[in-house]
C-alpha cells in the first residue's frame, strides 16, 4: 500500500550484507544484457527488501540490546520482507573487525527458504578533502574506515578497483545532486562496480540526483532504502526496492542487485519488470533495429484498493524526456510499445491513484 506522506524513517534499520564471495564480479555478469538481441526473454522472479539499515553497531543508532543486528533480521521476515540488508557505518569505535563478523554471522544464521539476510556496509565519506558522500558497499571481502588518514573518495575507487574487491558492488546513498565530487569517477576500473543509487531514502525522493548521475555517465540502477537506525520503523515503512532475481538465495540476490535489475517503489507490493528488445532492465544493449520494443509488466494485489490502480506509465529518455507514455486504471498492466532510438538510456516511471508524484522507478536500459 503507497503512504507518500508516511511520516519518517527516524530510526529505520536496515540489513543487506554483501558477503564474501556470494556474487560474480560486476564485470562478468551472466546473460541478459551485452550483444545481440535475445531470440527469448529470461525469466526473473521479483523480491521486495530494504537495502540500507543500522544497528547498534552504529554509533549513530539506538544503542539498546532492542536494536541488535538479531532483532533487525527477525522483525523484517517478522514483517513480509523477502531480503533486508545491515549496512553499519564503519566509522564508529563500537563497528571492530568483531562486528563484521558477527553481523555476517547473524546474517547467515536469519537466512532460510524464505528470507534473505545481507551484510554490507556504509562508506560515510564526510570529511574529504574534495568529494563527500555516502555509499553502501555490498559484497566486499573488508571494510574501510571511511574518515580515516588517507581514506578520500579516490583511495575509496581505487580501493573499488583493487582484485580483492571483484565481487563488490555500491549503492550511492541519498545522494546530493553535488556530491561524489559532482559524481566525479577518479579510477575507471572502479564505475562497474557502483550499481546503484538510492532514489528513495526514508519517504525522500532523490530523483534529480538520479538524473545528475546518469548524466555524468554513470550507470545506477534505482534502490529504496529506510536508512533506519532502529528497529521501529521495519513494520512501518512502506517503500521497498524490488529485485528481479532468480531465485531466493543470496547468491541470485546479489548477482541481481550488482546487474542492476532493481527498482525503487514507494508501494511496498507494487510488481515491475520490463523488457526491451528482450533485454531485462539494467541491460547495457547493443543493438542494429532501429526501433526498441519495451514489454512492460506492472502490478498490485491489492485490487480492492482503488488508489493501487496503475494509471500512467513513462519510457523517460535522456534529461527526464518523456519518450512515450501511456494512461491506464487498472491493477495489472501488460503494456507493449515500440519506440524509436536515439537516446543514450531510457528508464521507467510508474504512476498509481495514490499520489500525482511517480510511485515506482525502473533501472534504465543503456544503448551500446
Amino acid at each position: 500500500m503507497s503512504l507518500r506522506k508516511w511520516i519518517g524513517c527516524l530510526g529505520a534499520v536496515c540489513l543487506c550484507c554483501g558477503c564474501g564471495d556470494d556474487a560474480p564480479a560486476p564485470g562478468k555478469r551472466p546473460p541478459g544484457g551485452n550483444g545481440p538481441d535475445p531470440a527469448e526473454k529470461e525469466s526473473y522472479r521479483l523480491f521486495m527488501g530494504n537495502t540500507h539499515a543500522h544497528c547498534r553497531y552504529s554509533g549513530d543508532a539506538v544503542q539498546t540490546d532492542e536494536n541488535s543486528v538479531e532483532n533487525h533480521f527477525r522483525l523484517a521476515k517478522a514483517n513480509g520482507y523477502d531480503f533486508y540488508c545491515v549496512t553499519d557505518h564503519s566509522q564508529y569505535e563500537s563497528y571492530t573487525p568483531q562486528a563484521w563478523e558477527h553481523i555476517k554471522a547473524a546474517a547467515d544464521a536469519a537466512t532460510d527458504a524464505s528470507f534473505v539476510a545481507i551484510r554490507g556496509y556504509e562508506h560515510s565519506e564526510n570529511n574529504g578533502p574534495g568529494a563527500k558522500g555516502h555509499q553502501n558497499v555490498y559484497n566486499s571481502s573488508d571494510y574501510l574506515n571511511a574518515l580515516a588518514e588517507g581514506i578520500d573518495m579516490p583511495y575509496f575507487h581505487n580501493w573499488l578497483a583493487d582484485a580483492a574487491n571483484a565481487g563488490a558492488f555500491v549503492s550511492m546513498n541519498h545522494p546530493g545532486k553535488e556530491q561524489y565530487g559532482g559524481f566525479a569517477c577518479y579510477n575507471e576500473q572502479a564505475r562497474p562496480h557502483i550499481r546503484l543509487i538510492e532514489l528513495i531514502n526514508g519517504t525522500d525522493d532523490y530523483h534529480e540526483s538520479f538524473l545528475a548521475a546518469l548524466a555524468k555517465g554513470w550507470k545506477v540502477s534505482p534502490v529504496a532504502g529506510c536508512d533506519n537506525h532502529a528497529t521501529k520503523p521495519i513494520a512501518a515503512w512502506q517503500p521497498r526496492t524490488g529485485v528481479a532475481a532468480k531465485k531466493l538465495t543470496r547468491e541470485s540476490l546479489l548477482e541481481a542487485m550488482a546487474a542492476g535489475r532493481t527498482y525503487a517503489t514507494y508501494d511496498k507490493n507494487l510488481r515491475l519488470l520490463y523488457y526491451v528488445n528482450n533485454h531485462v532492465m539494467g541491460s547495457e544493449i547493443r543493438t542494429s533495429a532501429d526501433e526498441l520494443t519495451f514489454e512492460i509488466e506492472a502490478s498490485d494485489p491489492d485490487t480492492s484498493d482503488a488508489s493501487d490502480r496503475i494509471v500512467r506509465i513513462e519510457i523517460v529518455g535522456e534529461g527526464n524526456r518523456v519518450v512515450a507514455s501511456e494512461t491506464f486504471s487498472a491493477h495489472r498492466v501488460d503494456w507493449k510499445v515500440r519506440v524509436p532510438r536515439g537516446q543514450k538510456y531510457y528508464y521507467l516511471k510508474v504512476y498509481t491513484a495514490s499520489s500525482d508524484a511517480p510511485t515506482a522507478y525502473a533501472a534504465p536500459v543503456w544503448m551500446k
